[in-house]
């Protein structure tokens, strides 16, 4: 008992182990890159596939990568695999066996997806597909990401010349234009490089980062530390690049590169385009000798009175001008900071100041005067904590002219001297709450800007530019006693400054748009009240931040969806577009592209104010806008969807903002499949096969048992099928009951056709004759209406009908004899129906025919009808016999003999003639029926040229001979013939002793009529 136990608890523990360590299994779980991705024509894909949650995760895992285009979304297309080298298909295999499409394997669970020169055809879902290794399937073994290929739009171009010879510490300035036209929300980089002679690789000098960062290169970052470098971006697409004092080693060709880059669904930057401009080469020649201190040189020197200041002091330096002849000469002087260029005197005495502080000269900061011949002077109050560097002056001679021109000479420059600015003990400190700052486009821009250690009254002065390097330009000041100055930049915007607390200054800007990106400075100044009752500025402080601008179009998403988009004719469809984004006035365009259209056709248009402008027919159409947190749906309904309404719809949306609409942006493409609805038309018929008699009255019923819709109409054919003959039409009544007759009636009104009811048809044949016989197909189109009144055909159905006719007694008959006649062309001719038998007490009405040799019976031409009630009809004629009319002559000599005369035969007349006789007899209640019908035999009748002119055939050489010949020989014969014979019966009579042998010479006399003997 004590074993059983212990089996049975071993047994429970592990099964219940085994229950652990499947509900503890891994699944397998397959991943990509998060879309969808937006990558340029032309340039590199890559995608990143990677798989785990297998048993053994150092197994080697095989994958497979297929993609889904837009115009087939549920067709796979193989491109590449790890474990099948023919599994790329045709459209595929020529760029994988060339290399163009590639598999990296990363490790032995990951790979990456190569595309070396994306296609505009490569767009579309991507799946990676990781084939079982296990034997049993647990987790996603397939992953899948959206590719979207757009345009490339980078444009680089260089403004400068191609080439440059400079000497050796000149200036260089050079100009680049980048820009991108895509609809993406993207961020451009800009470096600028130096490909020296003789180097294998350029070199970065310096680069404006997609986020507006500065980054040097190697080597050239003590210049760009010393001002020597420079990279501004003006405007919206020119970044300059600027070198103070270019150096032998900067020989060689300067380029830009600009490269656009992109933000992946991964918040990750990927960079989709780049471009070179055009580089200029650049040739430094090294600077052999000193100055010439000869006659006309000159020496610069530079007097600083106070080298170590403290913020608020004056810094004053005197540039002094040393040269022969000093008093008639002209020259302009200039104040340089770390060889950056403060002030210059020119040689009039007009000051122009640089960017860096322009806005301290306009506030008295910074002045600037000639003070003698000799002597210039330079001041600057109160000093800042950012005025310490390295300050020296220049200058250069100017030659005027007679025309007034300046012309400059060689420059001097002074020795450098260092000036060290302490901060005072006021210990104002300036930090702004943010360092980087995200604000999306049309919302309210804040930045706050907290001080501490005041002692004094503060002003404070908000500054801004667009680049990572170059001047502030002040947006807006509040002075000590509160005054609000506005500044050149934002000047018409909607921005102000506040001070809400004692400590804190902010500054907001309502509505704001990309350009307003960049770096903003708050400038704090404390100032203090001297016994003059005058106030001085004793010190300054900044601090900035960065600003980054989401654009509209990067905040909003737009997709089209809808639940079902294959629809039978008059159903209905939704179409929804989804907009996702911040709550912001959007124009909403609904469009319809047509198969095979060149252009897409707009629906209606949904304005931000509310508005709805309808393009065409909006009969078929509602629209209705749901709202929830986040996203707005815009609900297209077709009401009754008809072919007309088939095609792909897009939405597209434009928001508006600052008076003005946005870069529109599409949905995708959805397409709405019509199709016309199964038919389910059934027929019945007559029963088959029909036994009548001949010239009785047939008919034949179809009827419609079942129909796709109650409002269907129906367009019916009658053929018949004859032994030996194709299928011919009978009769056929259109979907309006127009009734037309078929070609092979002629004249013939014993057939006709009506409704009897709605749905049911019935053929009449009236006198049937024997040639009726045959297979009767009934065939029935169903039309339907569509929502706009246009008709269109469902599949038709037939129903077959087999009429066999029975020959019936009749006394009519007509003499069938077939005759070949012949006639010179110009006599007269005269053709016989004669009845053979026939009730005298009828009537008979009788049509001859024409018909061509060779052609079928099928195609006889009637010539003269003659009604059972005498009258006579000509019908109308056909196939070259229209002047037969007035040469035609009927007669009847007799009850059953009927002449048809032809006057003037013509060769054209040779042919086969015939006649139908009809017989009718009086019937009980006083009418004439018809009673039976027969035809004659063919008259074969061949007209030949006259005799004039066979005889002037024979008048011809060689005619003549044989003529004598064919005419003389037969009379000999004959006459030979007639002498041997009246021999002979001489002979004998005389040998008879006959009597009345002087009058026996041809014949005896005897009477017509003998009498008898009395």
């Amino acid at each position: 008992m004590g074993c059983v136990k212990q089996y049975l608890w071993r047994t429970s523990l592990l099964f219940f182990l085994s229950g652990l360590i499947q509900w503890g299994g891994a699944k397998v779980l397959v991943e990509v890159q998060s879309g969808p991705l937006y990558r340029v024509t032309g340039y590199p894909f890559s995608m990143s596939c990677n798989v785990s949650g297998f048993s053994n995760p150092a197994a080697q895992q095989d994958f497979r990568f297929s993609i889904y285009k837009p115009n087939r979304p549920t067709l796979e297309i193989q491109i590449i695999s790890t474990d099948d080298n023919n599994y790329a298909m045709a459209v595929y295999g020529g760029r994988v066996r060339g290399g163009g499409i590639t598999l990296e394997r990363l490790s032995a669970t990951s790979v990456l997806f190569h595309v070396k020169s994306l296609e505009e055809g490569d767009e579309g879902e991507y799946e990676c597909h990781t084939p079982n290794s296990e034997a049993v399937y647990h987790g996603t073994y397939n992953a899948k990401a959206t590719l979207k290929v757009i345009e490339d739009t980078l444009t680089t171009s260089s403004t400068g010349p191609a080439s440059f010879t400079l000497s050796e510490g000149d200036a260089l300035t050079l100009q680049c234009l980048a820009s991108s036209n895509t609809f993406q929300h993207t961020h451009l980089s800009v470096t600028w490089y130096l490909h020296g002679d003789g180097e294998a690789s350029p070199r970065p000098i310096i680069s404006l980062d997609r986020d507006l960062t500065v980054s040097l290169g190697q080597g050239f970052e003590g210049r760009y530390q010393a001002g020597l470098i420079g990279l501004d971006k003006l405007e919206q697409a020119t970044y300059r690049l600027k070198m103070a004092r270019i150096e032998l080693s900067d020989t060689g060709r300067i380029y830009c590169q600009a490269q656009e880059w992109i933000q992946d669904p991964d918040r990750s930057w990927y960079p989709i385009a780049h471009k070179d401009a055009q580089a200029t080469t650049l040739e430094v020649k090294a600077i052999e000798g000193a100055p010439d201190q000869g006659s006309g040189s000159m020496v610069v020197r530079m007097t600083i009175y106070k080298a170590q200041l403290q913020e608020g002091e004056e810094l004053a330096m005197q540039c002094i001008v040393d040269a022969q002849g000093i008093a008639g000469r002209f020259f302009s002087v200039a104040w340089v900071k770390d060889n950056q260029e403060l002030a210059q005197i020119g040689p009039t005495g007009v000051l122009s100041v640089g960017p860096e502080y322009g806005g301290r000269e306009s506030g008295g900061e910074l002045r600037a005067v000639r003070t003698g011949e000799k002597t210039h002077l330079l001041t600057l109050q109160p000093v800042r904590t950012q005025d310490q560097g390295a300050y020296h002056c220049r200058a250069w001679p100017q030659e005027r002219d007679g025309n007034g021109v300046f012309t400059q000479g060689p420059r001097q420059e002074s020795t450098t001297e260092p000036i060290t600015i302490t901060a005072t003990e006021s210990g104002l400190a300036v930090t702004m709450e943010n360092q980087k700052v995200s604000v999306d486009e049309g919302d309210e821009l804040q930045l706050a800007c907290s001080v501490s250690g005041v002692k004094g009254q503060l002003s404070v002065t908000w500054q801004y530019r667009s680049g990572a390097t170059g001047p502030f330009s002040d947006v807006i000041s509040l002075s000590q006693v509160g005054v609000l100055e506005p500044g050149t930049e934002l000047g018409q915007r909607n921005v102000r400054t506040l001070r809400p607390t004692a400590d804190t200054f902010t500054l907001e800007l309502s509505e704001v748009t990309p350009s307003d990106a960049g770096a903003y400075q708050c400038t704090v100044s404390e100032w203090t009240t001297e016994t003059n009752g005058n106030t001085k500025k004793t010190s300054s402080q900044s601090q900035d931040c960065i600003v980054e601008v989401r654009p509209v179009e990067s905040l909003l998403r737009v997709d089209l969806k809808s639940r079902g988009i294959e629809v039978t004719e008059g159903g209905e469809v939704e179409l929804v577009c989804w907009v996702r984004g911040p709550s912001l006035p959007v124009t909403v365009t609904w469009s319809l592209h047509h198969e095979g259209g060149s252009a897409p056709d707009n629906i209606l248009t949904l304005s931000h104010t509310g508005d709805i402008t309808w393009h065409g027919d909006q009969s078929n159409y509602q629209l209705r806008v749901t709202t929830s947190k986040g996203e707005v749906h815009h609900i297209l309904r077709i009401i009754r969807a008809s072919r007309r309404e088939a095609g792909r719809y897009q939405c597209v949306i434009s928001a508006f903002l600052q008076g003005r609409h946005r870069k529109p942006q599409n949905s995708n493409l959805l397409a709405v499949l019509v199709q016309t609805p199964e038919s389910v038309l059934t027929l019945s018929s007559s029963p088959s096969p029909l036994d009548r008699s001949i010239n009785t009255v047939i008919q034949m019923e179809c009827s419609v048992v079942k129909a796709t819709s109650i409002s269907s109409h129906f367009a019916v054919t009658w053929l018949v099928q004859k032994k030996g003959v194709g299928n011919q039409t009978v009769l056929s009544s259109d979907r309006d009951a127009v009734i037309t007759l078929g070609a092979g009636l002629g004249t013939e009104q014993r057939i006709s056709m009506r409704r009897r009811e709605r749905w049911s048809f019935e053929l009449t044949i009236r006198q049937a004759h024997s040639w009726d016989r045959g297979t009767y197909y009934c065939v029935v189109e169903e039309w339907l209406q569509d929502p706009h009144s246009l008709w269109y055909k469902l599949l038709s159905s037939s129903a077959a009908m087999e009429l066999r006719l029975q020959e019936t007694g009749s006394d009519l008959s007509v003499n069938k004899t077939d005759l070949e006649m012949e006639v010179r062309e110009g006599k007269g001719v005269e053709l016989t129906c004669t009845l053979t038998s026939g009730d005298p007490a009828s009537l008979y009405a009788l049509t001859w025919f024409y018909m061509r040799r060779g052609s079928s019976s099928s195609h006889r031409v009637p010539l003269v009808i003659l009604g059972h009630d005498g009258i006579l009809k000509y019908p109308d004629y056909n196939q070259g016999l229209q002047d037969q009319k007035g040469r035609l002559i009927f007669s009847r000599t007799t009850h059953g003999t009927f002449l048809l005369g032809l006057q003037g035969a013509r060769q054209e007349d040779s042919g086969v003639y015939q006649c139908h006789v009809d017989q009718y007899k009086y019937s009980h209640d006083g009418n004439w029926e018809f009673s039976a019908s027969d035809q004659s035999g063919t008259t074969n009748l061949t007209v030949r040229r006259p005799i004039e002119l066979e005889s002037e055939l024979l008048s011809e050489p060689g005619c003549a001979t044989g003529l004598v010949l064919h005419i003389f020989i037969p009379l000999v014969c004959i006459l030979a013939i007639v002498i041997m014979m009246l021999s002979i019966k001489l002979k004998g009579r005389g040998s008879g002793g006959n009597k009345k042998q002087a009058n026996s010479l041809w014949a005896e006399e005897n009477p017509l009529k003998p009498r008898p003997e009395e």
